[in-house]
């Protein structure tokens, strides 16, 4: 996994305080149609993209070794709803939703 994007899964699974530490290059790895700002669109597909790569062993589960150090154990059990011991897509991707809505700080639907 490359840096930006290792970097980017960061704070897709920290939340929005880690969001406020993305750089122009972590936006522009999620900015697909180039407006210099990354809608919820764009935000979900890139989370789904970050899962996907995250799923080594392609069963459709994050264990905490498949995310290793990128991010903590207290942040995984945090985004881990029903608290199984691995993150599903569905579990990800509500995550990645209450990130996006929190690091939207002036609420026009875009981060910037």
């Amino acid at each position: 996994m490359n840096r930006t994007f290792s970097a980017v899964a960061i704070f897709l699974l920290a939340g929005a305080p880690a969001f406020a530490q993305a750089t122009a290059e972590h936006l522009a790895a999620m900015d697909t149609n180039g407006d210099k700002a990354v809608d919820a669109t764009e935000f979900a597909a890139f989370a789904d993209k970050v899962y996907t790569t995250l799923d080594v062993d392609k069963n459709g589960a994050l264990s905490q070794a498949e995310v290793g150090s990128t991010i903590s154990a207290e942040q995984f059990q945090a985004v881990d709803a029903n608290k199984n011991g691995s993150l599903s897509k569905s579990e990800f991707a509500a995550a990645s939703k209450a990130d996006f809505a929190a690091s939207d700080l002036d609420k026009n639907g875009k981060l910037d």
